[in-house]
């Protein structure tokens, strides 16, 4: 008995800092794990790693310099994102591009962001519009990776933006899965055709439409603007020579 209330003084009698000390390894754990999704992620996205590309623990833990506790799970989140896809004894694959899923990604867009256009006229505000032209005039170069991110993250940003000023959080989180889902096809687009004028005319049109408060009109460019950047990707990835990544 004497042992037992010896051991819990001893505990009571341990610094708080040197408790302190022994808490991160979970912490770290975790910002290791987001650490290999955030880096895998953008390979993805961005078709460094391309479509179809197998992946394995160890390479990546190798890769990384991490054991494969991190690599393991945040490929199990790449997984639930549909970005990755595993098979059985054969590890992972980069989910592969189809023109089917563009299709089918650019429908549903089409009808998510036609609505949030619409209800964003109610609610955007003076400054919300002045910060979508900023975004609606940046551009890039198409063999500047860095520039190119700038335009595509723009891009995103003001797509998001009006998702946001629709004031419906589960649209706008709808509308986020789906432009994340075809970042990848955007990045091949932007660098195999010239984008930006397309892209500048487009969303200044409508910053415009959404500044003159109209629904109807705000649902009707954004249904447009949908398909002229569907047909123009579709031009773009049919005439590439490395139309082999993409099936149908």
């Amino acid at each position: 008995m004497m042992d037992l209330v010896a051991d819990k003084n001893a505990e009571k009698a341990i610094p708080a800092t040197v408790k302190k000390a022994r808490a991160p390894k979970k912490a770290d754990k975790a910002s290791l794990t987001d650490k290999v999704y955030n880096l895998l992620r953008a390979e993805i996205l961005t078709c460094a790693l391309e479509p179809g590309r197998e992946l394995s623990e160890a390479e990546l833990a190798l890769r990384f310099d991490v054991s494969k506790t991190p690599v393991r799970e945040a490929l199990a989140t790449l997984r639930s994102e549909g970005f990755v896809r595993t098979f059985p004894r054969r590890g992972y694959q980069v989910v592969p591009i189809t023109f089917g899923d563009l299709n089918k990604l650019f429908d549903l867009r089409k009808i998510l962001e036609a609505g949030a256009a619409e209800l964003a006229c109610a609610r955007i505000t003076d400054a919300e519009l002045d910060h979508l032209q900023k975004l609606a005039d940046v551009v890039y170069e198409r063999g500047e990776q860095p520039s190119l991110q700038r335009f595509i993250k723009a891009n995103r940003d003001f797509h998001s933006a009006i998702a946001k000023a629709s004031g419906n959080e589960r649209l706008q989180l709808m509308i986020t899965r789906q432009i994340d889902e075809l970042e990848r096809f955007f990045y091949l687009g932007a660098r195999l055709r010239d984008v930006n004028n397309e892209t500048i005319s487009d969303h200044q049109a409508i910053v415009e439409v959404l500044r003159s408060r109209d629904p109807v009109a705000a649902r009707e460019i954004m249904i447009k603007h949908n398909e002229i950047t569907r047909e123009g990707l579709f031009r773009a990835l049919t005439s590439s020579p490395g139309f082999a990544q993409i099936s149908l």
